[in-house]
């Protein structure tokens, strides 16, 4: 058998050509397969360091929020300190509100006390009209019953006591606040120089044979109508 050998020169040309082929393919498989396993690999260790950072950043939040908590509890109990210490501001305010208003009502009360604005008699009395002069100066005359009590006007201080049985007495008291009050009478002081007077201190008892008793008022050294300021007639 006559063998040619052209085709046997081109079949042992073609079988290499197609094993060359075959491991190309092969090699491109591979090489596509590092690629995807290199690409997952990477997407991978990608993914674990974003998780990384985000895991970090979410600690790094939650580790502020839990200061920001702390912070703000401090604050809320700074507040309700506040608020306490408002409310017992509140009341020292109140307490020295009432102790000012307290302290302003006694003094205008003890103000009102030394204002010589009382009657000069226990009990009634006849003012006589036709008599509102003593040398010149107003005074408030009365007759009076014995027995009938001559007393203070306002709180004060007995300043001087002038006179005698015999041509009678005054007595002066000195309402330290620009007032004088003068009582006159026969009858026998009941006080003594110096002595403090209340508003009702009795001064004199209307003795027999001294019924005229005269009442005067002085206000910053000058003589005034008594009966201006009395209660009574005012």
């Amino acid at each position: 058998m006559e063998v040619n050998l052209d085709n046997v020169a081109k079949k042992n040309i073609l079988f290499p050509e197609n094993t060359h082929v075959a491991e190309k393919k092969t090699s491109i498989r591979i090489e596509a397969f590092v690629l995807v396993v290199a690409a997952a690999l990477f997407l991978f260790l990608a993914e674990l360091i974003h998780n990384s950072v985000l895991s970090s950043e979410l600690e790094g939040a939650n580790k502020s929020i839990s200061e920001l908590n702390a912070q703000l509890q401090e604050i809320k109990a700074e507040n309700r300190q506040i608020a306490l210490e408002n409310e017992e501001l509140q009341e020292k305010v109140v307490i020295l509100s009432d102790t000012i208003n307290d302290g302003e009502k006694q003094a205008k009360e003890l103000a009102q006390s030394r204002i010589p604005s009382g009657f000069p008699l226990k009990g009634t009395a006849s003012l006589d009209s036709d008599t509102v002069e003593l040398d010149g100066e107003p005074i408030a005359s009365f007759v009076v019953s014995p027995g009938t009590g001559v007393i203070a006007t306002a709180n004060g201080v007995v300043s001087s006591i002038a006179g005698s049985k015999g041509s009678g007495y005054i007595i002066m008291v000195d309402h330290q606040n620009g007032y004088y009050s003068v009582y006159r009478n026969g009858s026998t002081p009941k006080v003594s120089e110096g002595d403090e007077v209340t508003k009702a201190t009795e001064l004199f008892e209307i003795e027999v044979g001294h019924m005229r008793f005269g009442y005067q008022i002085i206000q910053e050294n000058k003589y005034i109508n008594p009966l201006d300021l009395m209660e009574t007639y005012g």
